[in-house]
């Protein structure tokens, strides 16, 4: 609990805000508690039922409360279904499977439904609320219906889906340009993360050199327009097909994805604003292998000889050590080491 919700708890003599529903999901009512003996009470008389015969779980995952000081580190407004005897409560990513099963095709409803529970069932995820909300958004969308326009131009146009670019400057016209935009900024973000890693563990002996380097990494970058071809689906080179779909590419570690993750962000502002969480992730580590072994090269590098420019630049901005991953197949742990060595940046 934060120290603003123990101080407004204590404020209110201990009471909390709280909601509660049944399992049909007829009726959600606001209660206020000060221990669960006393939610328990009000839930039971507000919904009608026998308080010998019922039991608690939260509506996320369907976790029973039952425990006292579990319920105290409860956040306020929890939202708890009240089972009766006899009663299942599957969580809310249940829920939307069977949402999906009358709302979506059957080729589509599985995968999605799929990818909800990895989100629901991840530990490190706090933002899967908001991003369940953006599924749900999501799900509205028939993208299948963009196959029944005249013209592809009919998608792109800002005048022809105005509600795909509300939030967005008004400069941009098409989706096309959005989504170039995307790819720019990401990419861009890595040339600055790594050329500030250069400046911070780089000696003053070498720095010059290096900083070189990565002008002459500006340059190529620029030349290629920050690679903005990477999510334009107008464009050679793009990652995702004619229409849009971008496919998961798995883990670092594996040779794809699994879980068949795809998404297409063309498709309604719910897919644009979830694609955010969609990553490039580097094979071989940009900041852990690839910026360390360039730094030392430039430290040891023999008479005659300079370094790789091509290959950096490979390595940290071209699909050949880019994986488009979805946020569940993205793993933050430290890799494996001895990818590249810094020989390998002397030419």
């Amino acid at each position: 609990m934060s120290i603003l919700s123990r101080f407004l708890s204590l404020f209110n003599g201990g009471m909390r805000a709280y909601k509660i529903q049944d399992s049909q999901r007829l009726r959600r009512i606001g209660v206020t508690a000060k221990n669960l003996q006393e939610l328990l009470a009000k839930g039971c008389e507000k919904l009608q039922i026998n308080e010998s015969e019922v039991t608690v779980v939260i509506e996320d995952d369907g976790t029973v409360v039952d425990d006292e000081k579990f319920f105290r580190k409860l956040p306020a407004q929890t939202v708890f279904v009240f089972l009766k005897k006899g009663e299942n409560w599957r969580g809310a990513g249940a829920l939307i499977h069977d949402a999906l099963s009358k709302l979506y095709c059957a080729s589509r409803k599985n995968e999605i439904a799929n990818q909800i529970r990895d989100l629901l069932t991840a530990e490190d995820a706090p933002e899967k609320i908001h991003i369940i909300s953006q599924y749900l958004e999501m799900l509205e969308t028939n993208v299948d219906s963009e196959d029944r326009a005249k013209h592809e131009d009919w998608f792109e146009d800002r005048a022809k889906h105005e509600d795909w670019f509300e939030g967005l400057n008004k400069k941009y016209k098409t989706k096309s340009e959005v989504m170039r935009h995307s790819a720019q900024t990401r990419v861009r973000s890595y040339f600055i993360t790594a050329k500030e890693q250069i400046e911070k563990e780089s000696d003053s002996d070498h720095k010059n050199s290096l900083i070189s380097v990565m002008d002459d990494i500006n340059n190529l970058l620029k030349k290629n327009d920050f690679h903005a071809f990477f999510f334009d689906r107008t464009s050679r080179g793009m990652m995702c097909d004619k229409k849009g779909w971008f496919t998961c590419e798995g883990p670092f570690d594996s040779k794809n994805c699994d879980k068949f993750h795809t998404i297409n962000p063309y498709a309604s502002r719910g897919y644009r604003q979830l694609f955010g969480l969609w990553n490039l992730d580097h094979i071989i580590e940009k900041s852990r292998e690839v910026i360390p072994c360039l730094i030392e090269a430039s430290k040891n590098l023999p008479k005659g000889k300079e370094l790789n420019t091509d290959l950096l630049y490979k390595l940290l901005f071209t699909t050949e050590n880019l994986k488009l991953v979805q946020i569940g197949c993205h793993k933050k742990a430290a890799r494996p080491s001895g990818n590249i060595t810094w020989k390998d940046f002397c030419v």
